[in-house]
């Protein structure tokens, strides 16, 4: 009976040696698996579409290499100053492609989104004349023309008046958002049935030229003139006056 309890004893303190020395090796092993991680942009708060990101809406936590989203943002000051295009929720991964840049464009392939703040989006109808016979592209960067008559005011009494052209330039280093509904810099290819590219052309533009190009449109005809993308200089409106006809003949 006595060796049986030695047996036993014995036996007892061989397996928890055994086992001491299992649980040992499995600390070992997990301590070889090295757990990789990097800094990633997450949101502190819940953050709604269309605002401004502020550093304390944002900050960096450490993750597995493995959880980060491809998109995912790794730098603060990249990220502060744009504007949330979509609702970002709290711990969330702020993806570069749920931002878009202050100045325009980033956007999920609407016109909203390429607009500058400050600016507004005016579409108008062009030909082939007056369309640089389908050349103009998106991002292309323009003048416009103004075309129109008025009676002219040296007729005699009783005399029908005639009406004398005049032509205005009434914007300068206009940007054009899209043709059609093209954003793409690419622009639109011609229609092989009817050889046009665009019906239409939507500009960048102030309230005020806005108002400006509403009216001319309705008084008058438009035209464009393509601007090289190297040259930002203004000729000086309004002191750019409108001519007549006179003013371009030689007699």
């Amino acid at each position: 009976m006595k060796k049986v309890k030695v047996l036993a004893l014995v036996t007892a303190v061989i397996a928890a040696v055994l086992l001491y020395n299992y649980l040992n090796m499995l600390n070992e092993r997990a301590a070889v698996v090295e757990v990789i991680k990097t800094g990633v942009l997450t949101a502190s708060e819940n953050i709604p579409p269309n605002t401004t990101i502020t550093a304390d809406m944002v900050e960096l936590k450490e993750l597995p290499v493995e959880a980060v989203h491809k998109e995912a943002m790794t730098n603060i000051n990249a990220a502060v100053g744009k504007f949330s295009k979509y609702e970002i929720t709290a711990g969330e991964q702020v993806l570069s492609t749920k931002l878009i840049s202050p100045d325009g464009g980033g956007g999920d392939g609407t016109l909203a989104y390429e607009i500058a703040p400050g600016m507004r989006a005016i579409s108008v109808d062009v030909g082939n004349l007056s369309g640089l016979v389908g050349m103009l592209r998106p991002k292309n960067t323009v003048d416009i023309l103004l075309q129109y008559q008025e009676e002219k005011e040296d007729a005699a009494e009783g005399e029908e008046k005639e009406m004398e052209d005049f032509t205005a330039m009434i914007a300068e280093n206009i940007t054009i958002l899209a043709v059609d509904d093209v954003l793409s810099q690419d622009g639109k290819p011609k229609n092989p049935e009817t050889g046009v590219s665009y019906t239409t052309i939507t500009l960048q533009v102030t309230p005020r030229e806005a108002m400006d190009i509403s009216m001319s449109e309705v008084k008058g005809n438009l035209r464009m003139i393509l601007r090289s993308p190297l040259d930002k200089e203004m000729t000086g409106l309004p002191e750019t006056k409108s001519i007549i006809f006179d003013d371009v003949v030689v007699k």
